[in-house]
């Protein structure tokens, strides 16, 4: 299903929690940053950064600080308070605004709503390969959830995403059935194999987007398309104040 732009971020009309995806729009970082970076990188001052979460967690009418990790493109779980490094951040935690950040890999965002667990984790192609949506599913589970509702947001799309050598190989032994060959070359669905690592986790309402990073300059950036040094989108996620603790 699509999601939808709402100022300068994207969401999902089915995601029951609070939301956002950002997109490169509304920031005040400049050159291959422009505009809207949410990621630390050497090429941008850190002050531009700061700017930007603050100018996003504005837009997306977050609740104080967003939290996000120093993330390691594998496919550790923390949740919040017990870390600093890893690629998916869960919390159960009253005003904790949650993000992780990409410029191409999948980001999917995580929610029971009626426990008041939420999860925002960043699915890089190692990530999916190590199932990081499943143990962010089990991590949730920890924190009392149970109906849980994901969406799988924005990353290069099978269209795009060619993989090629001992990467191919892997995939081929792991997961072929998200492979697909057109051109001569064989490209991988990164959102449908994460889908279906959350439906085997028992997640059962699945928002699929259809955006990909790499054709969507105009929204998005992206390292395949431009290089290492680009800026960084988010995918933010909190508790709605008052449900799963009580108040």
């Amino acid at each position: 299903m699509p999601l939808h732009l709402q100022g300068t971020l994207l969401r999902s009309d089915r995601f029951p929690a609070p939301h956002a995806f950002t997109t490169r729009l509304g920031g005040v970082s400049a050159g291959t940053y422009e505009s809207l970076n949410i990621g630390f990188r050497k090429g941008d001052p850190r002050e531009n950064v700061v700017k930007n979460r603050e100018i996003a967690a504005r837009a997306a009418g977050a609740p104080g600080t967003i939290f996000a990790l120093s993330q390691k493109v594998e496919d550790g779980v923390v949740i919040l308070g017990q870390g600093d490094e890893g690629d998916a951040l869960v919390t159960d935690r009253r005003g904790a605004a949650i993000m992780t950040y990409s410029a191409d890999c999948n980001l999917l965002l995580l929610a029971d709503v009626r426990a008041g667990v939420v999860a925002s984790v960043h699915a890089s192609r190692p990530g999916t390969r190590g199932r990081v949506a499943v143990k962010a599913v089990e991590a949730m589970r920890s924190l009392g959830a149970r109906d849980i509702a994901a969406v799988v947001g924005p990353s290069i799309g099978p269209c795009c995403y060619d993989l090629y050598g001992p990467v191919l190989d892997d995939w081929r032994a792991f997961g072929p059935r998200f492979l697909s060959e057109r051109g001569g070359k064989t490209f991988l669905d990164l959102k449908a194999a994460n889908a279906a690592q959350l439906a085997e986790a028992g997640v059962r309402d699945i928002d699929v987007c259809d955006l990909c990073t790499f054709c969507r300059a105009d929204w998005f950036f992206s390292t395949r398309r431009d290089g290492a040094e680009t800026g960084r989108f988010g995918g933010i996620v909190w508790k709605a104040q008052g449900i799963g603790d009580g108040g």
